[in-house]
């Protein structure tokens, strides 16, 4: 299977990324060998890769050093959830969106991840609002 980014070095989608990480994500990362520090970043209470140099930390500038075991979300990129209108769209700023159909199971993919991530969010800020109730 083509795969029409890495055929175009195409490196958009990781340049000032805002991904979103689950728990399943840092740890497959940590599994290689990386500190979570040194990819993980905490913004309004969601978890997301950190940026170096304006893009995203894993991308070397020629490609994306954890490839094969890159978050969920940058699989399922270029489809992204538009708040606005409750649907997923095909992001307007990749430009290689023409290459990824906007098909039934990964829509569903996309809904089960941000229904993970905002479970494991919620979560983390209970958690957070306990210990500052207890200390």
């Amino acid at each position: 299977m083509s795969n029409c980014c890495l055929e175009t070095k195409c490196a958009q989608c990781c340049i000032e990324t805002n991904m979103i990480l689950s728990y399943r994500d840092i740890e497959t990362i940590q599994q290689k060998g990386y500190d979570y520090r040194f990819f993980v970043t905490e913004h309004d209470g969601w978890l997301q890769l950190k940026n170096n140099n304006g893009r995203c930390v894993f991308h070397d500038g020629t490609c994306c050093t954890i490839y094969h075991q890159r978050p969920v979300g940058c699989t399922l990129y270029p489809v992204v959830y538009d708040k606005d209108n409750n649907c997923a769209i095909l992001d307007e700023d990749c430009p290689q969106k023409q290459c990824f159909p906007l098909e039934k199971s990964t829509i569903q993919h996309l809904l089960d991840l941000i229904s993970t991530l905002e479970h494991q969010r919620d979560m983390r800020q209970k958690q957070k609002r306990r210990f500052v109730e207890t200390t």
